[in-house]
């Protein structure tokens, strides 16, 4: 048998004999663990006794080996092993006992006298409040309460420590429930329980007041505010007051007690609290709630609370910008290099300012809009429309432009087009710098074309109907992006775009029939076969692209680049929205992207003969566009092999069938390389 199943087994017998031909009993397995860890696994006592008279060293072990005892609720083994065990380094164990309801290991512990408060120095008392304790659930808060309750006539002599996390624990209990016993730690001119503790807890400073704030126990949040040491502005998790972390519980603040307390905490706390929030969303929690329940008290409580930083960390709101010290924090801080503040922030205040038009921190707003823009952070536009107080389109300006606002943004921003109209300034530097752009897309892509305002958006004059969407925009036609539509599916074996250049790796050779031998006049007749071949694509590229030329001319509008609205709402087989669009007499159905491709192109791509035959049903549609291949919507329908597509084509009687792409190859090669007969049949001879 294994000797390390033997000890977890308790083989006694075994273990002794191999330690008597030499067994070293603090050999560790693969794992690291030694004998006395399985036996402690085992829960046999005798075996542990065994090895520990043979030389096991308890306090090398890892993990902790007693406080593994004491998770196995193996008391006598616990009672084994602490002699051998540092007192100063086992206040876990202790904590761990009590916590999963193992009193009997407990009790123990405390009689060991080991954890009196008056034996710990203050070394031990500094390794205390470094090390902490383990986060825990509700069930550790009652078996707590149950300890301490139980015992409390026999007057625990305890490190006020673990007193100080009982309380942690009570004051985030569910419910108010654990109000009984934080009255009974804080009772009396000697509390046993220090209502200003900070104890780390899984990496977070934790503190009674911002405990009870954070889970919402208004209860004992008063009996905290009412008890004569509580300092008000301590800090906790988050490095938050407790007033943050009562805001940012809806159901709190929505009571009139809770808000009561709220105020009584915003009065105490330091002005010049500087919050970082590292994960983003937690201000956001608490600026969203206090602005949707409209006390302005309150707001003017958060705005006076905080200073500093905007950026991503910290609440753009909360900079107090006319003030020097803020100033001087913003402008250290990342946020003055940053392109944009998180932009939902600044919509939900424009929110608020819209429902309190006469709110008093209207002008701080503007002081710190004016002070963003000033620092070229934010676009003179935002300033303009904020001074016009002309909020329904002013939010969208707050997002980057490659970035599709929330809904509800988009909706207003198709409201607020008309108001903006009537200064052809603020139109002007709108549609020269893209915002017009965005909003089309971002009224498209949120699906509230449907709404009557959309119409009005295409009507507007200034707005780009056949601009890509901003992220599309590139001078480098074959980058890729998320928005392109599907490209048309190639049948395999068709030929590729012959290049300019020879390819790496030496000439691409043509097909030939295979001979049984090889000689050099054969090799050089294919050598020519190949660069004739090359040759003859060359010039039929040049002369395509020299017609493209012409046909575009002096100027003509340049080569598009990214995807149109028409060509995405086609891509995506929505019909109404291209009913929509087409529309508008403004909306170019012949629009290519940056492959040359067609709204026409992309509808035969997804197939979709409804969309196909509205955009043949349009006056001015060209048929004869080419894409970067040379090829026009017949040849994309040939590649589909879709019958019905090529007759609707045939029928307009404008599809001009001589023409060759760049391979050299016309529709009809193209019908024969996939084997579609009827489609063959089909095309003029």
């Amino acid at each position: 048998m294994d000797l390390y199943e033997a000890a977890r087994q308790g083989s006694n017998d075994e273990i002794e004999s191999a330690v008597d031909e030499g067994f070293d009993v603090n050999t560790r397995d693969k794992d690291g663990k030694t004998l006395l860890w399985f036996a402690v696994q085992g829960g046999h006592s005798d075996t542990c006794r065994i090895l520990i008279a043979r030389g096991a060293r308890v306090e090398e072990q890892i993990p902790d080996i007693l406080e593994f005892a004491v998770q196995r609720e193996h008391i006598d083994i616990v009672k084994l092993l602490w002699p051998h065990c540092k007192v100063e380094r086992q206040h876990r164990c202790l904590e761990t006992a009590i916590s999963l309801g193992f009193h009997g290991i407990a009790d123990f512990l405390v009689g060991t006298q080991e954890f009196k408060y008056q034996h710990s120095k203050p070394s031990d008392i500094e390794m205390l409040m470094k090390d902490g304790f383990s986060g825990r659930e509700i069930a550790a808060f009652q078996h707590w309460e149950r300890f301490i309750f139980v015992r409390q006539s026999e007057k625990l002599n305890l490190h006020r420590v673990f007193f100080d996390y009982a309380l942690l624990l009570a004051t985030k209990a569910d419910g108010n429930v654990g109000l009984r016993l934080v009255n009974l730690l804080l009772e009396g001119e000697k509390p046993l329980a220090n209502a200003n503790c900070k104890i780390n807890i899984n990496g977070e400073v934790e503190t009674p007041l911002t405990n009870a704030a954070e889970k919402g126990n208004l209860e004992i949040l008063a009996a905290l505010i009412k008890h004569p040491h509580t300092r008000l502005m301590i800090c906790g998790k988050y490095d938050w007051p407790a007033f943050l972390h009562l805001l940012a519980s809806s159901e709190s603040i929505s009571s009139e007690k809770g808000r009561a307390i709220a105020r009584t905490l915003s009065k105490q706390t330091f002005s010049d609290s500087f919050l970082i929030d590292d994960k983003e969303a937690r201000l956001e929690t608490v600026l969203k709630n206090v602005l949707q329940l409209g006390d302005d008290a309150l707001v003017n409580q958060v705005i006076d609370l905080v200073q500093g930083a905007a950026g991503i960390s910290i609440l753009p709101l909360l900079i107090r910008a006319n003030v020097t010290n803020g100033s001087r924090l913003i402008s250290n801080n990342v946020t003055a290099r940053a392109s944009k503040p998180p932009p939902i922030l600044w919509v939900l205040l424009c929110n608020f300012f819209q429902r309190n038009p006469s709110s008093e921190a209207w002008k701080l707003f503007v002081q710190v809009a004016e002070f963003l823009v000033k620092k070229a952070i934010w676009d003179p536009m935002i300033l303009v429309c904020l001074n016009s107080r002309n909020f329904a389109f002013v939010k969208h300006l707050f997002y980057p432009l490659d970035e599709v606002p929330p809904r509800e943004v988009a909706e207003e921003t198709l409201r607020g087009v008309s108001q903006v109209s009537t200064d052809q300034s603020l139109v002007r530097m709108w549609v020269d710098k893209g915002f017009a752009n965005a909003a089309l897309w971002s009224a498209i892509r949120s699906g509230i074309w449907r709404s009557p305002a959309f119409e009005n958006l295409l009507s507007f004059p200034h707005i780009d109907l056949d601009g890509p969407f901003p992220r599309e925009k590139s001078s480098d036609k074959g980058e890729t992006n998320n928005n392109s539509p599907p490209v048309s599916v190639k049948p395999t074996g068709e030929k590729r775009k012959f290049p300019f250049s020879q390819p790496a790796g030496g000439p691409q050779k043509l097909p030939v029939e295979p001979v049984m031998t090889q000689n050099h006049a054969y090799q050089d007749y294919q050598m020519q076969l190949m660069l004739l071949e090359q040759q003859k694509k060359r010039r039929l590229m040049m002369a395509w692209q020299e017609q493209m030329n012409m046909t575009m001319g002096k100027g003509s509008p340049a080569r598009r680049v990214g995807t149109s609205p028409l060509a995405w709402a086609v891509a995506n087989r929505n019909v109404k929205l291209v009913e929509v669009l087409l529309r508008s007499l403004r909306v170019n159905v012949n629009s290519q992207d940056a492959y040359y491709r067609t709204p026409l192109m992309h509808a035969i791509a997804v197939n979709h003969c409804q969309i196909v035959e509205r955009l043949l049903g349009t006056r001015d549609i060209d048929l004869n566009l080419r894409d970067d291949e040379g090829r026009t919507a017949v040849f994309h329908a040939a590649q589909t092999g879709d019958l019905h597509v090529i007759q609707l084509l045939t029928e307009t009687n404008k599809v001009d069938f001589s023409i060759r792409d760049c391979n050299g190859e016309s529709v009809q090669d193209i019908a024969k390389n996939i084997g579609k007969q009827d489609v063959l049949a089909a095309l003029p001879t």
